[in-house]
C-alpha cells in the first residue's frame, strides 16, 4: 500500500508539472500571437503611409517585415498580410491620441482605425477606470519622432564603459545622433534621424552591429517619475491599451 500511494504522488506531481508547462506555452503562444497582430496592423499603416506593398520601394514596411522576421514570423503570413491589404478597401487612417495617466504620466497612443470616434469610445471606458484621461489640445510637442535601433552586446565587446566609447565614435561615423545603454535589455540603442533610419542601419552593420531591431518611434521630450502606486496603476493602463485591436504602438515618458 505504502508502495501506490508513493506511485500515485508521483503520479500526481508529474500531471501538475504537465499543467504548468502547458499554462506556460499557452500563454507564450498567445504573446506570440498578440505581437503578430501588431506587426500586421504595422504592415498596414506602412503600405497605407508609404504608397508601396513592395518593401524595396516603401523603406518603412521594410523595416517591419526585418522586424516580424526577427520574430519569427513565417514568410507565407507576411506575405498574406502585404496582400490582403493591397486588395482591401478599408478606409483606415493613423492617428496619434494623447493621454493623461497617472500622476504626471503622458502617454501617446498611435492608433489605426476607420472611425476614431468608435475607438475613443472604448478607450473611455478603458481611461475612466484606470485613471486615465484624454489630452486636449496639441500634445505632440511633448515628443519627438526617432530613428531607433538597438544593437545586442555581446560579452566579448568589453565593460559598458568601453562599447559606449566605441560606440560613440560609431555613432558619429555612421550619422547617428546619439548612443546609449539601455540597461534592461542589455543593448546598445543608436537614435537618429527617422529619413536616414535605413542608411544608418546598413551603415552600423557594415561595422558588424548584430541588430535586434530598428524601428521609428516617439521618444519624450521629458521624463517624469512617478511614485510606486502611480506605476502600478500605469502599467495597468498602459497594458489595456497596448492590448486594444486598433492601436498599434503606445509610449510614454515615465522614467
Amino acid at each position: 500500500m505504502q508502495g501506490m500511494y508513493v506511485l500515485i504522488i508521483k503520479r500526481f506531481a508529474g500531471h501538475s508539472k504537465w499543467a504548468n508547462i502547458r499554462h506556460i506555452k499557452a500563454q507564450k503562444d498567445v504573446e506570440r500571437s498578440r505581437i503578430f497582430t501588431k506587426l500586421g496592423t504595422q504592415m498596414k499603416v506602412a503600405i497605407q503611409e508609404g504608397g508601396s506593398s513592395d518593401p524595396i520601394n516603401n523603406i518603412k514596411l521594410a523595416h517591419v517585415v526585418e522586424q516580424a522576421k526577427r520574430v519569427n514570423m513565417p514568410v507565407a503570413t507576411i506575405q498574406n498580410i502585404i496582400k490582403s491589404t493591397q486588395k482591401d478597401k478599408d478606409q483606415s487612417k493613423t492617428y496619434l491620441i494623447g493621454v493623461k495617466g497617472p500622476g504626471k504620466s503622458i502617454i501617446l497612443c498611435e492608433a489605426f482605425t476607420s472611425s476614431l470616434p468608435s475607438l475613443k469610445i472604448q478607450m473611455a471606458t478603458i481611461l475612466k477606470k484606470n485613471n486615465g484621461k484624454f489630452l486636449d489640445g496639441n500634445f505632440s510637442h511633448l515628443f519627438i519622432q526617432k530613428g531607433v535601433i538597438d544593437i545586442e552586446i555581446t560579452s566579448s565587446g568589453g565593460t559598458h564603459e568601453e562599447i559606449l566609447e566605441n560606440a560613440t565614435d560609431d555613432a558619429l561615423e555612421c550619422e547617428a545622433d546619439d548612443v546609449e545603454i539601455v540597461e534592461e535589455t542589455n543593448c546598445l540603442r543608436f537614435l537618429c534621424d527617422p529619413n536616414h533610419l535605413d542608411k544608418v542601419q546598413k551603415s552600423l552593420a557594415t561595422k558588424g552591429y548584430k541588430i535586434r531591431s530598428a524601428s521609428i518611434e516617439y521618444l519624450p521630450q521629458k521624463l517624469v517619475e512617478l511614485t510606486d502606486s502611480e506605476i502600478d496603476q500605469c502599467s495597468i493602463l498602459l497594458e489595456k491599451l497596448e492590448n486594444m485591436e486598433n492601436i498599434v504602438k503606445v509610449y510614454d515618458n515615465i522614467c
